[in-house]
């Protein structure tokens, strides 16, 4: 029984991705599927959208999530284009997609549970943002090792994953009030 249950749990796409996540396992594993696509890009627009959303209004970060999932299509197909590579798209915006999802969720999760440590006297939303930095960096490792998986070299990688993590939170960030 509890062979089968660990046979189940490793070939499993939740796995997949906490394998992804951890720096241990490539996309190329994950279901090349539209639907699978489409539902790992919704959750991540509404994850984006839910983090932007504890510092600004709905609409503004309706417009933050979708800015950030376009952009995040639109870089991965233009680099994927450019590397030829057009077969592994559908694979990596999904991982791409999930794992930036599940980094935002992690970010909400933390911004809460340091907003009771750090009462509104304090400045809050500064020390939130300094603590929650290494976030942003593992979401910079996260994507550049999905983007080498995707057949693209070391630097490029991180040069790239790099370029969407500034843009996105800290260029968009700022912008999308």
């Amino acid at each position: 029984m509890a062979n089968n249950i660990a046979a189940a749990w490793a070939a499993s796409t939740p796995k997949k991705f906490y394998d992804i996540l951890m720096l241990e396992g490539g996309q190329g594993t994950l279901p090349a599927s539209l639907p699978f696509m489409g539902a790992c890009i919704a959750a991540f627009f509404g994850a984006q959208a839910g983090l932007h959303m504890l510092d600004h209004d709905v609409g503004p970060a309706a417009i933050f999530g979708a800015s950030c999932a376009i952009l995040l299509g639109g870089l991965t197909a233009t680099m994927l284009t450019l590397y030829k590579q057009p077969e592994k798209l559908v694979q990596t915006i999904s991982a791409l997609a999930a794992i930036g999802a599940a980094i935002s969720i992690m970010s909400i999760v933390l911004h809460f549970a340091f907003a009771v440590v750090l009462p509104p006297p304090l400045p809050t939303h500064k020390l939130v943002s300094f603590l929650l930095f290494p976030i942003a960096i593992w979401n910079v490792f996260a994507f550049a090792w999905i983007y080498r998986h995707a057949a693209m070299r070391t630097i490029p990688a991180f040069v790239l994953a790099t370029i969407y993590v500034i843009v996105a939170d800290f260029i968009l960030g700022t912008i999308v009030r």
